[in-house]
């Protein structure tokens, strides 16, 4: 049993390696998402809001706003986007 999780992280391990080495793969820059989203309507009209704003700010120190793959999807993605302003609007 514990020879197949050794194994498993050791894939799990050379996976990584490849992706990042070999194809280029990197993660996403959390500075250049936050740049891209600081240019969508709609966050703008958040940040207008003061309560808001604090909420957002938050989030980008310490919480959702701080995920890089979430930031991401929150762009792309309408059904993303509407949870987090229901989420933000909530917590204001």
């Amino acid at each position: 049993m514990i020879f197949l999780l050794l194994c498993l992280c050791a894939g799990a391990f050379f996976i990584g390696l490849i992706q990042k080495y070999i194809f280029g793969i990197k993660d996403p820059d959390i500075k250049e998402l936050w740049l891209e989203l600081d240019k969508e309507e709609w966050y703008q009209e958040l940040l207008q809001n003061p309560n808001m704003e604090k909420n957002i700010v938050y989030h980008k120190e310490h919480g959702l706003l701080n995920d890089p793959y979430y930031v991401r999807k929150i762009i792309n993605k309408e059904e993303h986007r509407k949870g987090f302003i229901h989420y933000v609007s909530e917590k204001g």
